[in-house]
């Protein structure tokens, strides 16, 4: 329970008390008043009272002893059932005894009162009424009839014991919904249903010290949607919290107790397994995982149903009670460690796609110094390629200037031009630092690599349009590229200028399979080819663009 929770309860606990001491209070004030107006000298005998107290008190200590062992009697509300074991009769005694004194039929408010704040409106409204009943039975039988002023006298204490009673009751109903609706916003995660991190954190202190006592184990399982960014960013945040809730839901009908679920962190879910093993909590993780694999898989499928879709991947990680921790917190960041080694332990393709997944929620100039590290290590797997997307940025932007491009225009070529070989993160080294000619069948895989990079891309809205240049910066001008055979003007400008700038720099770059050419006999292939691979126009632009550079002795990252 949270501190602030505990001390609303303990204020409100003190006012009942306060409640319940001046009920008491009150029927003492009318025992008195009525002992001092009626009895006199004829109950002088306090020794009796005396006696008659003691005795009383030992029969409610006794009986209090005694409701603790029945197991529907709850602690909260034992004091008030004691206290209306004593009260009630008390009361309709003194209604006996008193025989006319009108004061004591106050007394009736007293336990429907302390009904109502025990166990409800209903209850108390109820014992309002029961007590209202005997008031009338009693006065019947003292009056052997109703007189007027008596009958008067008991419907004015009866409506108001009844009034008071549901009053206080409701009041008290307010007070223990907001009670558990506030406990409820503290506590769950509104979004997923689940427990939050925080009560997640209380449960599990409690779940360890109930596993130390019974000396057995207890497993810690972390679930974490990977690149879950990645959806948000590719559908949008709605259908980002529609994907939790899912999960979230999942989770809720999965599991019960003693096991429970709770939200981590934004895209992270925890599972508590008290008293299974290592080995047991493996064969859960593993079962809940692809659950939820499926889960998110449906949620975005309703989303996007083309043949480029890729399965969600979701990772988990596992620790155990007593071998890798033994408090909240070392058991906690034990499962961290086990799922940043699962998650990791997938390869770079994986780590990239996280990469450029965090690089497409930065704004444009925050990104590109990001993104260059990013490319740094896609080339650091081949090194003849090492420079490439560099030569390549600087070449696309002398063109640029030269065809009077807009800004954003500029800005997608230069990321077109840093990512237009992502794709290559999928072929293998064997492929890729072949220092022969690649077979027929290397090739097809090594085509592949423009349509592995759109697809990288194309779900992060920010890169969109620089997904299309990637998939299109190996089309021909006649058609006769891959991977759609667009032609001419089907192809994007942009794409275009990638197609004659990425030939011309593997062209004047030394390959494992054949030395660099000089720039002038590149220059003549790029116009031998000028109208079949390349866009005839682009292609005398850029001849002259590089030739103005050269006459300049421009060095190559001072272009752009």
């Amino acid at each position: 329970m949270a501190d602030w929770t505990r001390k609303r309860a303990a204020e409100i606990a003190e006012i009942v008390l306060a409640a319940h001491v001046l009920s008491l209070l009150i029927f003492l004030m009318i025992v008195a008043s009525f002992y001092n107006f009626r009895l006199g000298a004829q109950m002088d005998s306090r020794g009796s009272v005396v006696g008659l107290l003691i005795l009383a008190t030992g029969a409610v200590y006794l009986g209090r002893k005694l409701l603790l062992q029945l197991p529907f009697i709850s602690h909260p509300r034992l004091d008030e059932v004691l206290l209306l074991a004593v009260v009630f009769p008390a009361t309709l005694a003194l209604l006996w005894y008193s025989h006319g004194f009108f004061a004591a039929k106050v007394l009736i408010v007293i336990p429907a009162t302390i009904a109502a704040v025990a166990f409800g409106s209903h209850v108390g409204t109820a014992m309002a009424a029961l007590a209202g009943g005997l008031l009338f039975l009693l006065d019947y039988k003292i009056y052997a009839r109703l007189p007027a002023d008596v009958f008067q006298t008991n419907m004015i204490v009866a409506s108001a014991a009844i009034l008071l009673a549901w009053l206080v009751g409701s009041l008290m109903a307010v007070e223990r919904r907001t009670q558990a609706e506030l406990a409820n916003l503290a506590d769950y995660d509104q979004l997923t249903g689940l427990i939050n991190h925080r009560c997640f954190q209380e449960r599990l202190a409690s779940s360890l010290e109930e596993a130390a006592r019974k000396n057995s184990p207890l497993s810690l399982v972390l679930l974490d949607i990977d690149q879950f960014r990645h959806y948000n960013m590719s559908y949008g945040y709605q259908k980002g919290d529609e994907v939790l809730a899912a999960v979230g839901e999942l989770l809720r009908q999965e599991f019960g107790e003693p096991l429970y679920a709770a939200r981590y962190g934004s895209d992270e879910f925890v599972l508590v397994l008290p008293g299974k093993e290592r080995d047991q909590a493996l064969e859960i993780a593993e079962e809940i995982r692809q659950k939820v694999v499926n889960r998110v898989t449906a949620c975005l499928r309703e989303y996007q149903m083309a043949p480029s879709f890729r399965v969600p991947v979701v990772s988990s990680g596992l620790a155990t009670y007593p071998a890798d921790g033994e408090g909240v917190l070392p058991l906690s960041r034990a499962a961290e460690d086990d799922l940043f080694r699962a998650k990791y332990s997938k390869g770079k393709a994986y780590l990239y796609k996280s990469v450029l997944s965090h690089i497409s929620t930065l704004k444009i100039q925050d990104a590109f110094p990001s993104l260059q590290t990013f490319v740094a290590l896609i080339n650091a797997r081949d090194r003849y390629t090492f420079g490439h997307s560099e030569r390549v940025l600087a070449y696309a932007l002398t063109l640029a200037d030269k065809l009077g491009l807009s800004e954003k225009e500029k800005i997608t070529l230069r990321y077109g031009a840093y990512l237009h070989d992502i794709g290559k993160i999928e072929v293998g080294t064997d492929v890729l630092d072949k220092s022969s000619s690649l077979s027929e069948k290397e090739w097809v895989i090594m085509k592949q690599h423009t349509v592995w990079g759109s697809e990288i891309l194309e779900p992060l809205a920010a890169f969109r349009e620089v997904a299309a240049i990637v998939r299109s910066h190996h089309e021909n001008y006649d058609g006769s590229g891959y991977p759609d055979g667009l032609k001419a003007g089907e192809i994007p400008l942009l794409a275009r200028i990638l197609r004659i700038v990425d030939s011309f720099d593997a062209m004047t770059t030394d390959r494992p399979y054949r030395k660099a050419l000089l720039v002038s006999d590149a220059f003549r292939e790029l116009s031998k080819h000028a109208g079949t691979f390349y866009d005839p126009r682009l292609v005398d632009l850029f001849l002259t663009a590089v030739k103005e550079r050269e006459a300049h002795q421009l060095p190559l990252n001072a272009i752009g």
